[in-house]
């Protein structure tokens, strides 16, 4: 016979057994993915504890660093990143021809709002226009990522072929400067972080951007497989509160100083390396929440598509899926 309280329905019972049951459950492992910081800031906030208050408890995180977006995708594939960052376009490629079972589910960064990817020479190179490009070469950090798309896009805009006309090749971020100031390639990418130091030591120009080339962009942003999604969506939820809340604090004027410290402390650099960082003119935009710009992301899809980028534009309505980052957020009000 068993013994059941008066008032208690079987229902609540079940619900009351199987919080009990996941109460001594072991948190959930999640492998999240980081690259370069700024704009990748999640590994750095965790440093902050307090913020990440299911930490430790639903879900326990890994973060796996990677160079560019078309590896993320590689590592999703394989199942070794739960919690991938990709760009539009490799987003795309994730759908369309590997036909895998991605979903965008928030913001992390935009180019264009704010600052936008640099694509510089050397100050006084012949260099004027983009067609005085033919028989020169560019350097990207990874084929079929964002900034690869920004650079054929605006190639191709401008009647010049990628790999025929202009020689792209692959080359870290960090390397990119000192290629390009020694001749080794005639145009390198900047995302924000090394056009401050670039910019600082003086002898390059800008010969065009990101932006130029296919607009305001959903830079980055957050996917999962939409198995794992639907399979761990309570922990995923609680990640995501833990990073809208650090983020919230990440945002704040007067908590400035202390994210600095913390960007820098990551990184082992002085706090001077990061003084761009979080501000307008020269920081990446992050959406109010991880909130998608649904018309930006399907804007640069399209112009991706017209292009040859990827076989079609993206549907925000088939393709987002915001309904974590909202439970997440509306837990914070």
């Amino acid at each position: 016979m068993t013994f059941r309280p008066k008032g208690i329905t079987a229902t609540a019972m079940a619900a009351a057994l199987l919080l009990g049951a996941s109460a001594g459950a072991e948190p959930l492992k999640l492998t999240v993915n980081t690259s370069v910081v700024p704009p990748h800031l999640v590994s750095v906030l965790y440093q902050k504890k307090e913020l990440f208050k299911h930490a430790g408890k639903s879900y326990e995180p890994s973060f796996i660093k990677t160079r560019g977006s078309s590896l993320v995708l590689t590592a999703m594939a394989a199942g070794e990143i739960n919690l991938g960052v990709l760009s539009t376009v490799a987003f795309a490629s994730g759908l369309q021809n590997a036909k895998l079972p991605l979903v965008a589910i928030a913001d992390m960064v935009s180019d264009g709002p704010w600052f936008t990817a640099q694509f510089a020479v050397k100050a006084d190179s012949p260099i004027r226009s983009i067609k005085d490009l033919k028989g020169k070469s560019i350097a990207i950090n990874a084929f079929g990522g964002a900034v690869d798309a920004a650079a054929r896009s605006m190639l191709v805009k401008n009647g010049l072929t990628p790999g025929k006309d202009v020689t792209i090749v692959e080359a870290r971020f960090p390397a990119q400067e000192s290629m390009v100031r020694s001749g080794k390639i005639d145009v390198g990418t900047f995302i924000a972080a090394f056009w401050d130091r670039a910019r600082k030591k003086g002898g390059l120009r800008t010969l065009f951007t990101s932006k130029d080339a296919i607009g305001n962009s959903q830079f980055l942003f957050w996917v999962a497989r939409k198995d794992y999604m639907e399979k761990n969506r309570a922990v995923l939820t609680d990640f995501f509160e833990d990073y809208i809340r650090a983020q919230r604090w990440l945002l704040k004027p007067e908590n400035r100083k202390e994210a600095l410290a913390l960007i820098a402390k990551h990184e082992k650099k002085p706090v001077s390396a990061f003084e761009w960082a979080l501000k307008p003119e020269t920081g990446y935009y992050r959406g109010k929440d991880l909130r998608f710009d649904r018309a930006t992301f399907e804007g640069t899809s399209r112009v991706l598509a017209g292009l040859g980028f990827i076989k079609a534009p993206l549907d925000a309505g088939k393709v987002v899926d915001e309904s974590i980052i909202k439970a997440a957020a509306a837990r914070l009000k």
